[in-house]
């Protein structure tokens, strides 16, 4: 799998998000995705396992979870990835304990580093503020009280 052309890493990439978020199929991962990955987000580093049960979390959260590829860019060894994500809170998720019933959409870029023709390495930055404020965990206007 090391002569991995960039269409086919375009290609790992949007399936393998597609199977994970949208499908529930985290294993999809263990094909395309390095012993070694690791996540670079907002919410620290995590291993493969750990992103796993981030997306059981989200999804076991959001009965209508859909994650949409808005935009696919590859050069050299990365791809990088727009995306959106929506649902509503049913139950208890990775940013609430108990479900708000409150729709939301958000959007992020990912960037993946590939090597030896998998996925090693992945920079995350998705718009969790905006999902709280949608939430009603935060207020939308900073000069709201919290209640």
């Amino acid at each position: 799998m090391s002569d991995t052309t960039m269409t086919d890493q375009k290609q790992i990439v949007q399936e393998s998000e597609h199977e994970a978020w949208n499908e529930g199929n985290v294993d999809a991962y263990d094909e395309v995705y390095s012993t070694e990955y690791v996540l670079h987000s907002p919410l620290g580093d995590q291993e493969l396992a750990d992103v796993k049960e981030t997306i059981e979390a989200v999804r076991a959260g959001n009965a209508d979870f859909e994650f949409a590829i808005m935009d696919v860019v590859g050069e050299g060894n990365k791809v990088v990835l727009r995306y959106t994500m929506a649902g509503t809170n049913t139950g208890p998720s990775l940013l609430t304990e108990e479900p708000t019933g409150k729709s939301w959409e958000a959007s992020g870029i990912s960037i993946y580093r590939f090597e030896d023709g998998t996925i090693i390495e992945q920079w995350d930055n998705f718009d969790y503020l905006s999902v709280l404020q949608q939430l009603g965990q935060i207020p939308s206007d900073p000069t709201e009280s919290s209640q």
